[in-house]
């Protein structure tokens, strides 16, 4: 989900701007998501399949969740993509999101007040004037300081944008998917689709967080290797070699293997830094992004799920996992049953259907 100054920024983008030179439209562009064995070799696949079966909840987008009094909302987990496969949801998703109460989503990107519009544009994206720092000197990998330096100039910044802006803002920026580029501000990635859907429904939206979370986080200088092993994570997504196996990824979250997904990540850093860099820049990234945001994300949501009729919808990659969603809910004295979806690889017994 874009922030909502990089939506605005992206309507003010010539058209004729492309992220980096790999991500063309022909490269975005994935007519069936299927497993590439050219990106996914059959041997690395099994491997894979093997560390990610030892995974809390491996597997599965969609799942039930009821309060210990009973009540029953839904927990779903997205792509942050505006690809017309991610956003043809389930007709079951559908119906779950347009007869919630509330859709609780990681953030709500509309501003509740006008002060809060004139307080955004305030925001600090820049060094100070004076400031002589150079991006070459951030003890990122060189390949990275390129890659990242080339989405900036993509986005219209220039190269040397990553000399005067701000890491945190810098690492926000490349959260967003280089292939949306093309149809940003004109169709939305999945989460904005699933807030329209619900405001259409009349629901009510809960953000789990505020807009500003992340980069009020980042901005401390406590977090310096938080906001270092991010940008060393999200520039190794950059990874040509990575983008133009986006069939693969879709397909591996399509099918609802969402650890696998992360296995498969996991393994593309692996290839460009090496397993123990790695592991680290991971472990650190992680902490963060997914560890602590999830316990925010579950104390939000907490007294709205206890009275049912959530449609909590988070980042995929929130959901599997000892301190994933799935087992902080069953921790708080939830019940969370997954909802198998046509398409995905089942762990439930046939025969069995979870409404």
């Amino acid at each position: 989900m874009l922030k909502p100054l990089l939506f605005a920024l992206a309507m003010l983008m010539p058209a004729t701007l492309q992220a980096q030179a790999w991500a063309t439209r022909e490269t975005c562009e994935v007519v069936s998501a299927e497993i590439d064995p050219q990106a996914l070799p059959d041997a690395l696949l099994a491997q894979l399949r093997a560390d990610a079966a030892k995974i809390p909840n491996p597997k599965g987008r969609f799942w039930r969740v009821q309060s210990p009094g009973g009540a029953v909302s839904h927990l779903w987990g997205t792509v942050h993509s505006n690809d017309p496969l991610i956003l043809d949801l389930p007709v079951i998703v559908q119906q779950r999101i347009s007869g919630a109460r509330i859709v609780a989503l990681e953030f709500d990107p509309v501003f509740a007040s006008r002060q809060a519009v004139e307080d955004h544009q305030e925001k600090e994206l820049f060094r100070p004037k004076n400031s002589t720092y150079s991006f070459d000197d951030s003890g990122l990998d060189p390949l990275i300081v390129d890659w990242i330096r080339s989405r900036l100039d993509g986005l219209g910044w220039g190269r040397e944008a990553a000399d005067y802006l701000t890491l945190p803002f810098i690492v926000e920026t490349l959260l967003s998917d280089p292939c949306d580029d093309f149809s940003a501000g004109v169709v939305p990635d999945q989460d904005s689709l699933i807030q329209t859907l619900g405001l259409i429904g009349g629901s009510r939206i809960l953000g789990l967080e505020s807009p500003d979370a992340l980069t009020d986080h980042l901005k401390d200088p406590l977090n310096q290797d938080t906001t270092l092993a991010l940008l060393a994570v999200y520039g190794g997504y950059l990874d040509p070699l990575a983008a133009a196996n986006r069939a693969t990824g879709f397909a591996l979250y399509l099918q609802g293997e969402l650890a696998l997904g992360r296995a498969w990540q996991r393994s593309t850093l692996a290839r460009i830094y090496g397993p123990d860099l790695a592991a680290l820049y991971l472990q650190r990234a992680d902490h963060f992004l997914l560890t602590q945001r999830n316990k925010t994300f579950l104390q939000t949501a907490l007294p709205e799920l206890q009275h049912g009729g959530v449609f909590m919808a988070i980042g995929s990659f929130h959901l599997p996992g000892e301190q994933g969603m799935i087992e902080l809910l069953r921790q708080a004295g939830y019940t969370v049953s997954r909802i198998p979806l046509p398409g995905e690889v089942p762990d439930v017994p046939v025969g069995v259907t979870v409404k």
